[in-house]
Order: structure tokens, then C-alpha cells, then sequence
């Protein structure tokens, strides 16, 4: 089971094996401490919430693709049995996992600054948000490593180019899953979605200098392991 899951990413895998290697990424990559907050600070204010928390989400589902197309266009091609594409894909790993240890340290160091966060105001339009929505999925420096990691994994996979779309857009999805399961509560009854995310609107504030820091660590480490496998693949 374990080596399912940790299995690198080689010519004529499985679409399966390549989902389960890289969900941990993607599920990392939805625990979004800047976006989650600011999106149920959005939808809890009032002020045609639907609309505003809609346009927000297709802000951040346009960012996401735009990464993903970027990521899957110079690589999708590639000889993915290659000793050469096997460094590449070490090489952005181990850079990724860096760029994680640098946020947490640079997180931790910081922790004890006092903030003063800005209310979210109510005017403005659809573009507004929808603009919120993109910058905010860009600038969500603990989401972007796992996300990356992920999509690099799946367009430099052995699987068809329809494969790799349809895991792309599984990635995206779950990436902007936390913020569209609490739209849908907020569609469904909005006192109840209320009463459920105000708490756990509180906690991320409350808590997401720790948490930032336990998903960059957990996803640095996952990456360095993806790095030296794609570094045994190329010694073989």
C-alpha cells in the first residue's frame, strides 16, 4: 500500500497511481490559510454574498488553471523515462521543498508580529471579487509549492494528454474545494453555514501561523522524498 502511494511518477503509470501519488499535494494545496478566511469573511458580511463569493471562486479556479496550463505545456511532451526529465522533475522538487522551509522559517520569525488585518469592504462589484479571487490564489504562498508539485507530476507522467487534462482539473478542483463546499453551505442555508464556518473562521486566524507552518514542513519533507525518487529513477 505504501509503495502505491509513494511510487514515482514513471512512463506507462497507471491514470490511478498517478492520482494517489499526487493527492497529498493536492489536498495540501486546499488548506489555503490566506483564501479560506477571506472567503468566508466575504460570504459572513453581507451584501450579495452569492454573487460576490461566485465570482471570487471563478477568480481563483482562472489563476489555477492558468498555473496548471503553464506547468503542463513545456512538460506534457517530455520524455518522462528519461535520465534528463527524471533531473528536471528532482530539481523542482528539491527547489519547491526549499521554498517551503524558507516560508515556514520566514513564517516562524515573524509569528509574534502584531498584524492589523483590513476588513473586507462590501462595495464594488463582480470584478472585484473576481479579481480577490485570483490574486489571493496567486499570493497564497503556502498552497502554491504543493500545487505546483502536483500538476508538474501529472504532465510529466507517461499517462494520455486526456488523462493528464482530467487529472489537472481533479487537482484543481480539490485545490478550490474548501472554498466551494462552504459556497454550496452558504447556497443550501446560510444561517446554518454560518453557525458551522464562523468558528472555523476564527480558528485559521486564530491558528494559521501554525498551521502554515505544519503543511509547509509536511509537504517540504514529501517533495524532498518525490525529489530522491525521481533521482533513484535516474541512476537506474
Amino acid at each position: 500500500m505504501f509503495g502505491l502511494f509513494f511510487s514515482p511518477i514513471v512512463n506507462k503509470t497507471p491514470m490511478s497511481q498517478v492520482f494517489i501519488s499526487i493527492l497529498p499535494l493536492a489536498i495540501a494545496s486546499a488548506i489555503s490559510i490566506a483564501s479560506i478566511p477571506l472567503f468566508l469573511t466575504i460570504m459572513i458580511s453581507g451584501g450579495k454574498q452569492i454573487r460576490n463569493g461566485f465570482a471570487f471562486i471563478l477568480g481563483g479556479l482562472l489563476t489555477l488553471s492558468l498555473i496548471a496550463f503553464l506547468i503542463v505545456f513545456p512538460l506534457t511532451f517530455a520524455d518522462s523515462g528519461s535520465s534528463h526529465d527524471q533531473i528536471i522533475h528532482a530539481i523542482i522538487d528539491f527547489g519547491l521543498a526549499l521554498l517551503c522551509v524558507i516560508m515556514a522559517l520566514r513564517t516562524w520569525f515573524n509569528r509574534n508580529k502584531i498584524k492589523t488585518e483590513k476588513e473586507v469592504k462590501k462595495q464594488g462589484g463582480v470584478m472585484k471579487y473576481f479579481g480577490i479571487g485570483m490574486a489571493i490564489r496567486l499570493l497564497s504562498a503556502n498552497t502554491l509549492p504543493p500545487f505546483i508539485g502536483a500538476i508538474k507530476e501529472v504532465s510529466g507522467s507517461g499517462i494520455l494528454i486526456g488523462e493528464k487534462i482530467m487529472l489537472c482539473i481533479a487537482v484543481i478542483l480539490i485545490s478550490m474545494s474548501t472554498i466551494i463546499l462552504s459556497y454550496l453551505m452558504f447556497i443550501f442555508n446560510k444561517e446554518i453555514a454560518e453557525r458551522i464556518l464562523k468558528p472555523v473562521n476564527l480558528f485559521l486566524r486564530k491558528n494559521k501561523n501554525i498551521i502554515s507552518i505544519s503543511l509547509l514542513t509536511l509537504v517540504a519533507v514529501y517533495l524532498c522524498y518525490h525529489g530522491l525518487l525521481h533521482v533513484k529513477l535516474m541512476l537506474e
